[in-house]
C-alpha cells in the first residue's frame, strides 16, 4: 500500500492543490513573520529610552520631577552617573505655517543631555545641538515637513510666539508619551527659555557593576514611578507591542480566510481524485486491501503533498513577511521597519499547518473512499452521482435551520442599542447564513449557470450551451469549485458596501448636522487649564464680511447621576444653521434658558425622555436643575448636552474663551480668498488650528478608499487560492472527461468550439460564484452598516462600480484559469483518447 500511495502521487494532478496550500501556508507564515520582525524593529525604537539605563525616576502624568531629583538618585549608593531628562510641548510649525499636529495634538521638545551614552536618541545626520540657537528635527517629521539640515524651523513657545532655530541634525526618536507626534531636540538652556520648564520628565542612571539594580532602587529617595532598567524595558515593550496587536489580529483574520478557501480547495480536488479513481480503489479491495489500508493510503497522501506544500509555503512566506515590513512602514502606517526576523514558531506553524490541513480536508474524501465496494471495479461508474432523495431532505433541512437561525440573529442584532455588540451578533447571524447558502449551493449553482449561459448559448451556440449542461451534470462539483471564489467575493463586497455606507451616512451627517466650510480648534496644550480660541479672534472674523457665519462653542465637563457629560453652548443665531442636528423628539427651536438639547447616544438620556428632568453639578460646585426639550441623533461636536448660553454661564462662571469656533463662507466669496483671510487673522495666534471640512470630506474618503485598497488587496491571496482551485478542477475534469472530449471531436466539434466550451465553463462557474457572492456581501454589507450606526438614520450607498469590477475581473480570472486545461484537451488525439 506504501507503493500504491506513492504511484498515486502525481504531479501533474496534485501540483494545482499543492499551490493552494503554499499560498495559504505563505500568508500564515508571513504574518508570523511580520508580527516577529516588526515587534523587534518596535522594541529596538521603545529600547532607545532605555538604553545604558540601570535605573529610572520617571514623573506622574501632569508632572515634573523637581530639579533636585538628579541629585537625590546621585546620592543612592551604587550609582554612577544620573541625568534629567527634560520634555514639555513645544509645536512645530511646517514650511506653509501650519501647526504640525498628530490628531490635533501638536509635538514636543526635549533637551540634548550632557551624558551620550544616556541619550534617548540616535543621531542620523548632522549634529547633536550645542548652541541655543541649534534644533535636531525627528526623522519622521523631517520626512513629512520636508525640512532638511540647514533649514530654519519654527517652534510654538510658552509665549505663544514663534521661535526660529537652526536645523543642524535628524535624530531617530520615539515620540514623547509613546505618540508619534514631532519631537525637536534642544539644549537645555534653549528649551528651559522656550517652555518655561521648571522640572524633569524622568530621571535615568546607571550603577556600579557588582551592585544589584533593586538594591539601588530601594535605597532611592527621589518622588516619582522608580524602576529598574529591566522594568523600564519591559514596559516600553508591552507599550510598543500595543501598536501592532491590533493590526495582527486583522491580518490573521484575513489568513483564516485564506485557509478556508484552501480547505475547500483542497476537498473538492481530493474528491474528484477519488472519483476519477473509483475502479483503481475497488480492484485494490479485490485483491485484499482493507477499508482501513485505503484510508491509510489517501491520508499518507495528503500528508505527503502537504508537507511538500508547506516547506514551498514557508519560502513564500519570507517574501510575504519582507512585504508586509516594507509596506507598514509607509507613510500613513509609519511602523519602523528592521531586519528580518525569523524564528522556529514561523517555521514549524507553517509545517504543521500544511500537513494538518491538507490531511484534515482529504478527511471526508478519504472516507468516502474506504466505502467503494469490490465490485465497482467490473462497471464503469460515473464521477458525479445525484444525490438522493433522502440526502436532498436533510441538506434543505440543516439549511434551513442555518438560514432560519442566522436570519433570528440578524434581527436580534439589529435591535441590539449597543452598536458593537450589535455588530458582532448581525455578523454571526450572517456567517449562519452564509453557511446554508454553501449547503443550498449544489441545487441553485446548475439553474443560474444555465440562466446566465441561455443567451450566450444562443448567440455563440454548441459550446457555451455544452459548458452549461456539463455545470448541471455535476451540480456538487460545480458548488465545490464555486464555493471558493464565492467566499472571497462576498467578503470583498461586504468590505466594499460597508465602507461606502458609512462615507455617505458620515457626509450626511456632516453636511446635516454641521452645513459649515471652517472648524477652529486650539492645539491640545497639555496644560492645566483647558485651551480655548482665543474671544478676539472671533470678534474679528464677526466683522469681516468674508465670512456669513460665525459661531462659537463653549464647552466643559460637569457630573450627572449619568456620570461625567461634556456640556456645551453655541450662538443663538447658529441653532437650525450651523447647528441642526437631526432630531428625534422634542423640537430644537424649544431650547431656551432651562432646558436642554441631549444626544440619543448620550448616557444622560438613560431612563429619560422629553419633559424629564436632568441636574448638572459643575466643576465650581454649582448645580442647575433643566428640563429634556428635545433629542437629536448627534450633538458630540457641540456637546453631550446643549444648553444656553445663559445657563452655561450660570454652570460655569469661570468660562474663558470659545472651545471651538464654526465658519461658513459667504456666498460669492472663492475658497482661495476665505482661507487666505482666514489665515491672516489668525496669523498671530499659531496654537489655533484650521479644519478645512472639504479637505476633511476629501482626506476621509481617501482614508475610506485606502482601507478598502488595503481589505482588497488582502483578499486578493483567497481569490488567487479560489482560481486555482478553478484551474484544478478543470484539469481533473478534462481527464475524466476524454473520452466524451474525443467523442464530440469526432462528431464534428473543432478543437476551437472544445476550448471555448471549457472556457465558458470556467467562465459561468466563475461568474455565478462571483454574482452570488456581491448579493449576499450587498445585503450583510448594508446590515452590519446599520448595526453599527446605531440609532442613527443609515444612508444604503451600493458601490456599483466596485462590486461590478469585482463580478469582472472574478469572471476574467476564472476563464484565464481555464485557458492550460481547455488546450490540453483540444490536443489530445481523437484517436487515442476512444481507444483509452
Amino acid at each position: 500500500m506504501r507503493r500504491t500511495a506513492l504511484a498515486g502521487l502525481r504531479p501533474r494532478r496534485l501540483v494545482p492543490t499543492a499551490i493552494a496550500i503554499v499560498l495559504a501556508v505563505g500568508f500564515v507564515a508571513g504574518i508570523m513573520i511580520f508580527g516577529d520582525t516588526t515587534r523587534a524593529a518596535l522594541l529596538d525604537e521603545y529600547a532607545r529610552s532605555a538604553r545604558n539605563v540601570d535605573l529610572a525616576v520617571t514623573a506622574a502624568d501632569g508632572t515634573r520631577l523637581p530639579l533636585s531629583s538628579v541629585d537625590d538618585v546621585r546620592r543612592a549608593g551604587g550609582v554612577t552617573s544620573a541625568e534629567g531628562r527634560m520634555a514639555e510641548q513645544a509645536p512645530l510649525v511646517d514650511r506653509a505655517g501650519h501647526l504640525v499636529t498628530e490628531f490635533g495634538v501638536p509635538g514636543h521638545a526635549v533637551d540634548a543631555g550632557d551624558r551620550p551614552e544616556l541619550r534617548p536618541f540616535d543621531l542620523r545626520t548632522g549634529a547633536v545641538p550645542q548652541a541655543d540657537g541649534d534644533a535636531a528635527l525627528d526623522a519622521r517629521s523631517a520626512r513629512q515637513t520636508g525640512y532638511r539640515v540647514g533649514d530654519t524651523i519654527a517652534l510654538v513657545g510658552a509665549d505663544e510666539q514663534r521661535h526660529e532655530f537652526r536645523l543642524v541634525g535628524i535624530v531617530d526618536i520615539t515620540g514623547v508619551d509613546g505618540g508619534n507626534t514631532s519631537t525637536v531636540v534642544l539644549t537645555r538652556q534653549a528649551l528651559v527659555r522656550l517652555t518655561g520648564a521648571t522640572g524633569y520628565r524622568e530621571v535615568v542612571a546607571t550603577i556600579a557593576d557588582g551592585t544589584t539594580a533593586s538594591d539601588v532602587r530601594s535605597r532611592v529617595t527621589a518622588a516619582g514611578k522608580v524602576r529598574t532598567g529591566e522594568q523600564l524595558r519591559r514596559d516600553l515593550a508591552r507599550e510598543a507591542f500595543g501598536q501592532i496587536d491590533g493590526l495582527l489580529v486583522g491580518l490573521q483574520l484575513f489568513a483564516v480566510v485564506a485557509v478556508l478557501v484552501a480547505a475547500l480547495v483542497i476537498a473538492n480536488t481530493f474528491n474528484i481524485l477519488l472519483a476519477q479513481r473509483m475502479r483503481e480503489t475497488a480492484l485494490l479491495r479485490c485483491v485484499g486491501a482493507t477499508r482501513a489500508q485505503v484510508f491509510r493510503r489517501v491520508v499518507a497522501e495528503a500528508a505527503a503533498v502537504g508537507l511538500a506544500g508547506a516547506a514551498l509555503g514557508t519560502g513564500v512566506g519570507l517574501a510575504i513577511g519582507f512585504g508586509l515590513s516594507r509596506g507598514a512602514a509607509l507613510p500613513g502606517i509609519g511602523l519602523p521597519s528592521g531586519r528580518l526576523v525569523v524564528g522556529v514558531s514561523p517555521v514549524l506553524v507553517a509545517l504543521l499547518l500544511g500537513v494538518v490541513l491538507t490531511v484534515v480536508s482529504a478527511l471526508v474524501p478519504a472516507v468516502r473512499a474506504t466505502r467503494v465496494p469490490p465490485i465497482a471495479a467490473l462497471r464503469v461508474t460515473p464521477l458525479g452521482r445525484g444525490t438522493s432523495r433522502r440526502g436532498r431532505m436533510v441538506l434543505v433541512g440543516t439549511t434551513a435551520l442555518l438560514a432560519a437561525g442566522g436570519a433570528a440573529l440578524t434581527v436580534a442584532g439589529l435591535r441590539t442599542g449597543d452598536p458593537q455588540t450589535a455588530m458582532v451578533i448581525v455578523m454571526a447571524g450572517g456567517t449562519c447564513v452564509f453557511l446554508a447558502v454553501l449547503l443550498l449551493s449544489p441545487l441553485f449553482i446548475g439553474p443560474l449557470m444555465s440562466a446566465f449561459g441561455w443567451l450566450p448559448g444562443l448567440l455563440v451556440g454548441a459550446p457555451v450551451r455544452l459548458a452549461a449542461a456539463n455545470a448541471r451534470r455535476n451540480p456538487g462539483r460545480t458548488a465545490a469549485t464555486t464555493a471558493a471564489l464565492l467566499v472571497g467575493v462576498a467578503l470583498m463586497a461586504g468590505g466594499s458596501t460597508i465602507a461606502a455606507t458609512v462615507n455617505r451616512t458620515a457626509e450626511a451627517q456632516l453636511n446635516q448636522a454641521f452645513p459649515i466650510d471652517y472648524l477652529l480648534t486650539p492645539a491640545v496644550t497639555g496644560g492645566d487649564r483647558p485651551a480655548t480660541v482665543p474671544q478676539s479672534i472671533t470678534a474679528v472674523l464677526r466683522a469681516d464680511p468674508t465670512f456669513g457665519l460665525v459661531a462659537a462653542v463653549r464647552q466643559d465637563t460637569a457630573k450627572s447621576s449619568a456620570g461625567a457629560l461634556l456640556v456645551g453652548t453655541i450662538d443663538e443665531a447658529a441653532i437650525g444653521t450651523a447647528y441642526r442636528p437631526a432630531v428625534t423628539t422634542g423640537r430644537l427651536a424649544d431650547l431656551r434658558p432651562g432646558t436642554a438639547v441631549v444626544s440619543s447616544g448620550s448616557d444622560a438620556l438613560v431612563g429619560r425622555r422629553v419633559g424629564d428632568q436632568l441636574r448638572l453639578t459643575g466643576p465650581a460646585g454649582r448645580t442647575i436643575t433643566l428640563t429634556v426639550a428635545a433629542t437629536v441623533q448627534s450633538a458630540t461636536l457641540v456637546g453631550d448636552v446643549v444648553i444656553t448660553a445663559a445657563d452655561y454661564g450660570s454652570l460655569f462662571p469661570a468660562a474663558a474663551g470659545d472651545s471651538l469656533v464654526m465658519l461658513r463662507t459667504a456666498g460669492g466669496v472663492p475658497a482661495a480668498t476665505a482661507r487666505a483671510r482666514l489665515d491672516t487673522a489668525l496669523a498671530a495666534h499659531p496654537l489655533v488650528q484650521v479644519g478645512d471640512l472639504a479637505e476633511f470630506r476629501d482626506e476621509r474618503n481617501a482614508a475610506i478608499d485606502q482601507i478598502v485598497a488595503v481589505i482588497a488587496v488582502l483578499l486578493a491571496l483567497a481569490l488567487i487560492i479560489a482560481l486555482v482551485g478553478i484551474a484544478n478542477t478543470l484539469s481533473l475534469s478534462v481527464l475524466e472527461r476524454t473520452r466524451e472530449s474525443a467523442l464530440l471531436r469526432a462528431l464534428g466539434l473543432t478543437r476551437g468550439q472544445l476550448r471555448a466550451t471549457l472556457l465558458a465553463e470556467a467562465l459561468l462557474m466563475a461568474a455565478a460564484g462571483a454574482v452570488v457572492g456581491v448579493v449576499f456581501g450587498l445585503v450583510y454589507g448594508w446590515l452590519t452598516a446599520i448595526a453599527a450606526f446605531g440609532d442613527v438614520e443609515t444612508l444604503v450607498a451600493i458601490p456599483v462600480g466596485q462590486l461590478a469590477a469585482f463580478v469582472g475581473l472574478a469572471a476574467l480570472a476564472g476563464t484565464l484559469a481555464a485557458v492550460l486545461p481547455s488546450r490540453r484537451a483540444a490536443n489530445v488525439a481523437v484517436v487515442v483518447a476512444l481507444a483509452d
